[in-house]
């Protein structure tokens, strides 16, 4: 008997039965010509549910009963190409496998899996059979599961990141802290011999502002990931900027015994730029040239003005070059990257929490600015910037505004006018903090009266004589009114001098908000804890100037 027919059906029967258990198969299927226009002679029930059609007419409107038809309009190249594959391959038993869209009737964009597998089929010729299946909630899951393996493992390698941070940052915080332990102590049982005494003490202070330092790079970090940092643009010298930042690296290049050269080639045109940030740009480079450059090598500083538009900007390009260690090729690509340290500070002597040239990537990229970075190991480095600034017309101005007067201080020439007779008012409700504010106050010549909180500050204001205090030294975080309300109260008070009276901003809050808020509030400057009394001598003395005030007799 031959097992591919129906012995008792007729011919029609047979068709008839062939139709209905295609129909009964849980899946989609369909037969299409290969030649001519491509037609769809055999469809069953699934693969119309799957297009959303419930008679052969609505998937003939639908598709024109074509399989170009059936397929996305954005997939059916690649799904051709699929199929040509398969009858070159010529196999008799291999079914080709691809994936693609299609558009339901109701609209609705479907993912399917194709089985299909070409064949001559009598009365036809050449034919496609093809078993086809919804997969889109499959698709979804797998791309969910896909999603969640990705985000996983970048939590993993962020976790990772910030564990490999921590224990740096961790022996960075200890190295510094164990020397200003450890040179305290000696400094308090050689009391008596000054020339000990001193050399411990320098290094105690050292130490204090290596820690300093790793904590601002923390600070300042998360206000650039944070999006708490914005420019503050001033119109400025380039030179002259360059030249203060390189001044301030002298000494510590001539005690390493490195020539720091400059090849500084700008125009005599001032532009608009952000002073402090474009100087921590180039303090960071600096920094670190010296840092990783032996003893004998070279670092050299270059600046010239590259192009200028017609709409009023040129672009600036600064780099940084030095003979020093280098950096491996491998590490180069993760070099302005957060967090990231070619050695620990235990290999290179150096401390820092790896923040430095991340940060530096940071503030160009809110500049508009690049940095790019050329070196080989043992032979040195080049960082380059470039920069587009905007020009300012006619003669150089340099803003009068001191948003963070521990941060620039440093830069300024001291003011004229002596310290002897003025009376400042220290409002700080931490005693320790009194008490070293008082001191080196006094001894720098100042007449020093403190309070404890911004009421009091108020008080002492409101009850005194006009100008009885010609500047103020607030500290923002203070048990019963903190130092901004102590401000706007001083300033709404209803005499002369209310407006006038120079307020400064003393306080640990150290970021940009904190500055910002400082300045909205009525105070003149801000001023970083800790703070160096020169700088904050040369501060106090300025705003007295500004102020018109003089010396007391």
């Amino acid at each position: 008997m031959n097992t591919h027919q129906f012995p008792e059906l007729t011919p029609e029967l047979a068709e008839q039965a062939m139709l209905w258990i295609g129909d009964q198969v849980p899946g989609g299927f369909f037969i299409y010509l290969m030649h001519g226009s491509q037609d769809v002679v055999y469809i069953n029930q699934a693969a119309l549910r799957i297009y959303g059609c419930d008679t052969m007419e609505q998937f003939k409107e639908l598709t024109g009963a074509t399989f170009p038809g059936m397929v996305h309009p954005d997939d059916i190249t690649s799904v051709q190409s699929s199929i040509d594959h398969q009858i070159e391959m010529d196999s008799s038993a291999a079914m080709d496998y691809v994936e693609y869209r299609i558009i339901r009737r109701d609209g609705a964009v479907r993912w399917v899996d194709d089985y299909g597998h070409f064949a001559q089929l009598p009365g036809y010729g050449d034919v496609f059979y093809v078993f086809i299946s919804d997969v889109t909630d499959k698709r979804i899951a797998q791309a969910a599961r896909l999603q969640m393996e990705v985000e996983l493992s970048h939590e993993r390698q962020r976790s990772e990141m910030k564990a490999a941070f921590l224990f740096n940052l961790s022996h960075d915080i200890r190295t510094p802290m164990n020397a200003i332990m450890g040179f305290s102590d000696l400094a308090r049982r050689h009391i008596n011999e000054p020339d000990l005494l001193v050399n411990y003490l320098d290094k105690t202070i050292s130490s204090g502002k290596q820690l300093l330092a790793l904590i601002d790079d923390m600070l300042e970090m998360n206000s650039l990931e944070t999006g708490k940092i914005h420019l503050n643009e001033e119109r400025t010298d380039l030179t002259q900027q360059l030249n203060l930042v390189i001044d301030l690296f002298r000494l510590e290049a001539a005690q390493k015994q490195l020539s720091l050269c400059t090849q500084i080639n700008l125009p005599a045109e001032d532009v608009m730029i952000d002073q402090s940030r474009f100087r921590r740009i180039i303090s960071n480079l600096l920094s670190n040239a010296i840092k990783f450059t032996p003893s004998g090598g070279m670092v050299t500083v270059t600046a010239r003005q590259r192009h200028v538009s017609e709409s009023g900007f040129a672009r600036y390009e600064f780099q940084v070059i030095d003979n020093g260690i280098g950096i491996s090729e491998s590490f180069i690509s993760h070099i302005f990257d957060a967090f990231e340290r070619e050695q620990t500070s235990t290999k290179t002597g150096e401390t820092g929490t790896g923040l430095g040239l991340s940060i530096v990537r940071s503030i160009l990229n809110l500049m508009g600015g690049t940095i790019t970075c050329t070196s080989e190991k043992g032979k040195g480095s080049t960082f380059t910037v470039g920069i587009p600034l905007r020009l300012a017309a006619g003669a150089s101005a340099i803003s009068d505004t001191v948003e963070d007067a521990s941060a620039s201080s440093d830069l300024q020439s001291p003011a004229s006018v002596s310290a002897q007779g003025h009376r400042v008012l220290v409002v700080e409700d931490i005693e320790l903090n009194r008490d070293l504010a008082e001191t080196l106050l006094e001894e720098s010549g100042f007449i020093v009266e403190c309070v404890p909180d911004g009421c009091d500050a108020v008080e002492a204001v409101r009850n005194h004589p006009l100008w009885y205090y010609d500047v103020i030294l607030m500290d923002i975080q203070m048990p019963v009114m903190n130092g901004y309300e102590a401000t706007r109260s001083i300033r709404a008070l209803p005499r002369e001098d209310a407006s006038l009276i120079p307020i400064i901003a003393l306080s640990a809050n150290s970021r940009e908000e904190d500055k910002r808020m400082s300045l909205e509030s009525g105070m003149n400057c801000h001023v970083s804890k800790p703070f160096d009394i020169d700088p904050l001598v040369m501060t106090i003395n300025e705003y007295i100037t500004l102020s018109g005030r003089t010396a007391r007799s």
